[in-house]
């Protein structure tokens, strides 16, 4: 890595507002731009390429420098879904105006106290075509890593890699790097709409550490889009703690305001799901049971998923209404990727009263199948539709800019289950510190009658504050849900709108303790995989001190399919140990009692 300093020629640094992250960009004598950047003065990132190839000029050389801006971003704002209910957006920011022969780009770098992040802007008129970038990310030597093979639906496991490894795969983002010296940084994209495609990485194929943006396989033609024009985020959440890239909202921060005045419908909860189970879809008679669970659990939804039959849709409707629980539907996308579609089939499926949609099969980062996922989403918001998106590419923070939003696919789940050994403990335990980082993950977990015998029971009931979802489709049949007995209350207890989130403690594949708050109580989970047992010590600081608060707890019992219920009373200076069986796991609910001692 070059020894730049602010006194060299066509050098810039910028650093984080906390000024742990130094991002230092350089122009070489070849008009080319790179970056570089340091936490607490470890390199995460050596000298990294950057540029964008387009109609106008190919902005990756013979780049000359023009002038430079600089501001602080500094704004707040809330989430109706994701980690936390209230966020801070909070960032330095500089802006290089750079030109080729006649043609002019803007390169924007932020620097927060918890990663970085770039794109590219053409201030032209007109139309424009992208026809590639030189974004990239150097990684240090001897690095290692968690990344599914790209796919494009992005089902695939978050496989520990090795610095060879990374160097030479085709990964789908994100991807979570930790380097030699124990920095952790997981790469990702935001701001990703359909004025560009999807994008993923690629390793340089050499010894290098090289990790390319490369366009989506799929995307034939060039990008093409309108000036002015902004480039999606290319972005790296960065910590020296896991907690740090665990608890971020960066990939929020980077997208635009929400675009809705009236959010009051939207309303996020827990569904159930005759699908997986293999219970019949197309029988009304079966709907109806499903509903009459999910009210009889406090849920708020049940999904019609495909098989529903039309005919009896409003009726349906209806009978759930007075039960208090909404419905949903599912449809293939191309069931609405034209507008006279969208007008015939969504305006009448929405005037029958339902409250959300799950559109599926879109397996595509393609700019033709983005734009779709853009109008859908506004259609859907025109019509007061939640919406759900399945066989999907990655969230790119879109729930802030469109809060109906509530989750997406996007993750190997526990639909694996019905046609193989499905997910193991070893992934759920890797999800936390990738996959669910970026946003919503419709995972459907919590299965007990069939998870191939990869998990305890304990571990599946935890998954529910595991994974952060929006919408949180619980996949088994009631029979699955009465066979845990007092179990069950926690899923009736737990919701999937929380004021905070915090990694208690961690390890990608091994294993994962998170706490979620909402209001004033909290909900913690533990799990392990990897085939193996872990004894663990819960600090409880995370509780309001001088409260006291009765905690229930679910944990391992002697066989896999055995769950204990516990009741004890707790303070914020207490912990808690509990010992969690192979691929095992609890979790705790804390409601406040009374002021403590």
């Amino acid at each position: 890595m070059r020894d730049y300093t602010q006194k060299d020629k066509n050098v810039w640094i910028l650093n984080s507002p906390d000024e742990k992250i130094v991002v230092k960009i350089a122009l070489d004598g070849h008009g080319q731009l790179y970056y570089n950047v340091l936490k607490d003065a470890k390199t995460v990132f050596y000298d990294s390429p950057l540029g964008i190839s387009t109609d106008k000029a190919n902005f990756s050389s013979e780049l000359s420098f023009l002038s430079e801006r600089r501001q602080t971003i500094c704004e707040s704002y809330t989430l109706m879904t994701g980690k936390r209910a209230n966020c801070i957006n909070h960032a330095n920011e500089l802006i290089l105006r750079l030109k080729k022969k006649n043609h002019i780009m803007d390169f924007i770098m932020r620097a927060y106290n918890d990663g970085i992040a770039y794109r590219y802007f053409i201030p032209h008129h007109g139309n424009i075509s992208v026809y590639n970038e030189s974004s990239s990310f150097k990684i240090p030597k001897d690095s290692i890593g968690w990344a599914h093979e790209f796919v494009p639906h992005y089902e695939g496991f978050y496989n520990y890699r090795t610095f060879d490894e990374l160097c030479k795969m085709e990964a789908g983002m994100p991807i979570l790097i930790k380097t030699t010296d124990d920095c952790w940084a997981l790469i990702a994209e935001a701001g990703v709409y359909g004025d560009y495609c999807g994008s993923h990485i690629l390793g340089s194929g050499n010894d290098d550490g090289l990790l390319k943006v490369v366009f989506a396989p799929d995307q034939k033609n060039e990008i093409r889009s309108v000036c002015p024009f902004y480039t999606p985020w290319r972005v790296a959440i960065i910590g020296t703690k896991l907690s740090a890239i665990v608890e971020s909202a960066l990939i929020e921060n980077l997208s635009p305001e929400c675009e809705l005045i009236d959010t009051s419908w939207i309303k996020p909860g827990r569904t159930a799901w005759s699908w997986w189970s293999g219970d019949p879809t197309d029988d009304y008679g079966t709907a109806t049971g499903y509903v009459d669970f999910a009210a009889s659990m406090g849920w708020e939804y049940y999904l019609c998923d495909a098989g529903w039959n039309e005919d009896w849709i409003p009726q349906l409707v209806n009978y759930a209404k007075e039960k208090g629980i909404g419905i949903w539907l599912w449809c293939h996308y191309k069931d609405l990727d034209t507008d006279d579609e969208i007008f015939d089939k969504l305006v009448r499926w929405a005037s029958y009263g339902i409250k959300g949609m799950k559109v599926d099969f879109f397996e595509s980062d393609s700019q033709e199948r983005i734009r779709l996922y853009d109008k859908l989403a506004k259609a859907c918001a025109n019509l007061k539709l939640m919406l759900n998106y399945h066989g999907a590419t990655k969230p790119a923070g879109e729930r802030r800019r469109w809060p109906h939003i509530m989750t997406r696919e996007g993750v190997l789940g526990a639909e694996y289950y019905r046609w193989s050994d499905g997910p193991t403990a070893e992934h759920n335990c890797t999800l936390p510190f990738t996959r669910n980082i970026i946003g919503a993950m419709d995972y459907t977990p919590v299965t007990f009658s069939n998870n191939r015998e990869q998990t305890t029971w304990a571990h599946q009931l935890a998954l529910s504050v595991i994974f952060e979802s929006g919408i949180q489709h619980f996949a088994d049949k009631p029979d699955g849900y009465y066979a845990i007995g007092e179990a069950a209350q926690f899923l009736k207890d737990c919701p999937t709108v929380w004021d905070d989130t915090i990694l208690l403690d961690g390890y990608p594949g091994k294993y994962v303790s998170i706490a979620r708050q909402r209001a004033n109580k909290w909900f913690l989970a533990s799990i392990c995989g990897n085939n193996m047992s872990r004894d663990i010590e819960l600090k409880l600081d995370f509780l309001e001190s001088g409260i006291c608060y009765n905690a229930n707890i679910y944990k391992d019992g002697d066989n896999a399919k055995s769950i204990i219920v516990e009741h004890n009373t707790v303070k914020a200076s207490d912990r808690i140990k509990i010992q969690l069986n192979k691929n095992g796991g609890c979790c705790i609910s804390f409601y406040p009692t009374s002021p403590g001692l």
